[in-house]
């Protein structure tokens, strides 16, 4: 895959990352609004993590909690 690292510079940050994380823990408890299919988790989590997914839409995806859980073990870091 091509490096977009240079266009896509905030996605990069901390900043970033953290925002998508506190979206996708608020969102935890909700009555899940979109499901996501399995197929789509590692596409739909390039998407999010380089800033292409608005905040209103990250939220509803992280209703869904199968894929919260998926994205939660792979991106997020355990302090």
């Amino acid at each position: 895959m091509k490096d977009l690292s240079h266009i896509l510079g905030f996605a990069k940050t901390d900043n970033h990352k953290r925002n998508v994380e506190v979206l996708a823990r608020g969102a935890q408890g909700k009555k899940i609004t979109r499901k996501v299919d399995t197929w789509e988790y590692e596409s739909l989590a390039h998407c999010i993590r380089s800033d292409q997914v608005p905040a209103s839409e990250i939220a509803e995806i992280f209703t869904d909690k199968k894929y919260y859980n998926w994205y939660k073990k792979r991106f997020f870091k355990h302090k």
